[in-house]
């Protein structure tokens, strides 16, 4: 079994942590809500905002022409942002993650931003394109479905300071500010210059993290490289006061040519992919994690004990709400549990710090939403069950998982315990999940569907490094059966039921005349009628019955064909045109009915 390399190991655990602490916000946003607590509504949506918003501001700033643009297109393995012979970045340019390519641009005056295409690109973010930024770009937003970008990381390109263009420094130290995390970009060609020291000592007060990259070392011979270092570590460590200081030298020229051709020995050898490896870590690790703790210490404050008094309702300590709403004391229990989690964010993977339930436990959700789902006689008596124009346990199967569906959506959606028995249960099957996805809304889908997602990521990971045929038999796991789809139970219940009291009605002289007027049913449930052992008479009548129902049904299909044919569809009734929908029932039972039969 392959081991994965730690750093996107550990982005992983961020992300998930982010994601469980946003699931217990809405929790908390529920209470709150319900109880009319305002005040509680109000700062449990700021905090929400907050952690929707997750922007990462990763700046890369330095003096001009250092390689800037060149080592951010290293990282993203792309030759996409403008580099040359001059001075080019002329505004702020940040790559960030969406799933097309596209490049927006906020403007100065501007309501609504500009799309424009990647190739348009530099006439907006480069000096020969925009001097000065004449355009009144303030920032040029490029998006893209980069796997480095997904998880809230803004990339940002800066322009260089100590230019002729005394705009472009403005920019970059108004930008500072914003930055979570600063690349400072210098080269061996002029090794720490005075402007460099000056914007060091600046960036000394702004930044919460700094990365040193000395670029171009492919332009000195080793023993040349080794001088340029020792001394921009002393220049640096001057600045900072420390003589601790950890350079990264590379050549992002190389890198990214290493990375064009997929050469993983010319990666290393460029040192790019040690300096990826140190910032992938702190990502998952650093700003991350400290943003992530402050946000459950101020989330554990807000259901803490002074947030017991909010008006106009006192909220309850410990009692659950009848909707499934956690108390008080139980969201404090799972907001502690999460924080010590999220301190040891590098020593547990995704899952293993939720507190676990007995598997008893998390049932009675999807077993209250089953139970509820049972059908049960509809107003209007015995009659309109038999004369449906469809086969009437296929018609009451199709009520009964509707009614589940309905309750189901409910409990995802409000219930984290249910959202933890339908993980458990792997879902529905494909039919089912795709009659769901009907009536279902996309958040619904989204709460019930984000865990079943997880699960199987933590599945294919582990089966990374077992031979073929193992990990397509451990794959099973991830696909519901007949069993275990929750739906399929729903339907066999009810058709279960359904059949004992069909054979009662038709026992009886109405019920008989009854079904005489109906469709009929399908022929699987007729075999299960049968199957049930009803009366001699009664079972000749059902096959009968039956013989006569398709007769007719194939007598209206041809008369359909004739009269297409001869073009004449005016000639058409209700029942030859609706003939092959009804033979499809028939023969096959209605879709809504679906259920995938049991293993004996």
């Amino acid at each position: 079994m392959q081991v994965e390399e730690s750093p996107t190991h550990q982005l992983r655990q961020y992300t998930f942590a982010r994601q469980r602490l946003g699931e217990l916000l809405r929790a908390a946003l529920q209470i709150f809500t319900q109880y009319q607590a305002d005040e509680g509504v109000e700062q449990c949506r700021e905090l929400l905002v907050k952690l929707a918003e997750d922007r990462f501001n990763l700046a890369v700033v330095g003096q001009f022409k250092r390689g800037k643009s060149s080592l951010m297109n290293a990282v993203i393995a792309r030759e996409l942002l403008p580099t040359g012979i001059l001075p080019l970045t002329s505004v702020i340019t940040s790559l960030c993650f969406g799933p097309q390519e596209r490049v927006l641009l906020k403007r100065q005056g501007w309501t609504l931003t500009q799309e424009i295409s990647i190739t348009d690109l530099p006439g907006f973010v480069t000096e020969q394109g925009n001097p000065g930024n004449e355009k009144g770009i303030l920032e040029a937003r490029v998006e893209m479905p980069s796997a480095f970008l997904r998880r809230g990381l803004h990339f940002v390109d800066t322009p260089g300071i100590g230019s002729s263009r005394q705009e472009n420094t403005a920019t970059t130290y108004a930008f500072l500010p914003e930055a979570d995390a600063v690349i400072f970009v210098t080269s061996v060609e002029a090794p720490f210059s005075e402007a460099e020291e000056r914007f060091l000592q600046d960036i000394r007060q702004q930044a919460h993290k700094l990365f040193v990259v000395v670029n171009k070392v492919d332009l000195l011979a080793q023993n040349e490289g080794e001088l340029a270092l020792n001394y921009i570590r002393a220049g640096i460590g001057r600045i900072l006061g420390t003589a601790q200081v950890r350079l990264y030298p590379l050549s992002a020229r190389l890198g990214l040519e290493a990375k064009l051709r997929a050469d993983e020995q010319g990666i290393q050898q460029s040192g790019l992919r040690e300096f990826e490896s140190d910032l992938a870590a702190f990502l998952a690790e650093g700003k991350s994690r400290v943003f992530l703790l402050a946000m459950a210490d101020r989330a554990l404050r807000l259901v803490g004990a002074p947030a017991l008094d909010l008006e106009p309702t006192p909220l309850p300590e410990t009692a659950a709400n009848a909707n499934g709403i956690p108390s008080l004391k139980r969201l404090r229990e799972d907001f502690t549990a999460l924080r010590s989690a999220i301190q040891s964010l590098d020593e547990a993977g995704p899952g293993q710090n939720e507190n676990e339930t007995d598997p008893s436990a998390i049932q009675t959700p999807l077993e209250q939403a089953i139970a509820n789902s049972q059908a049960q006689p509809r107003a209007g008596g015995e009659r309109p069950f038999l004369m449906t124009r469809t086969c009437p346990i296929c018609a009451a199967q199709s009520q009964a998982v509707y009614d589940f569906f309905v309750h189901w959506q409910y409990a995802i959606s409000k219930d984290e315990q249910a959202r933890r028995a339908f993980r458990s249960a792997g879902g529905f099957c494909g039919v089912h999940t795709w009659q769901f996805q009907q009536i279902a809304a996309p958040q619904g889908i989204s709460e019930g569907y984000a865990p079943l997602v997880e699960a199987a990521v933590a599945e294919l990971r582990q089966q990374i490094g077992e031979s073929p045929a193992v990990s397509a038999a451990k794959l099973g796991r991830l696909l519901p059966t007949g069993e275990s789809c929750p739906a399929c139970r729903v339907s066999r219940q009810s058709g279960a039921d359904q059949i004992v009291r069909f054979l009662a009605l038709v026992s009886t002289a109405e019920g008989a005349a009854s079904y005489r007027n109906s469709l009929g049913l399908c022929l699987s449930h007729l075999q299960a009628a049968l199957l049930a052992a009803p009366s001699k008479e009664t079972a000749d009548f059902l096959l009968r019955e039956q013989a006569n129902r398709l007769e007719e049904l194939s007598e209206d299909m041809h008369s359909y064909l004739l009269k297409r044919a001869a073009i004449r569809r005016g000639l058409l009734n209700e029942n030859e045109e609706n003939a092959w929908r009804r033979a499809l029932t028939q023969l096959s039972g209605e879709r809504t009915a679906y259920t995938h039969p049991q293993k004996e």
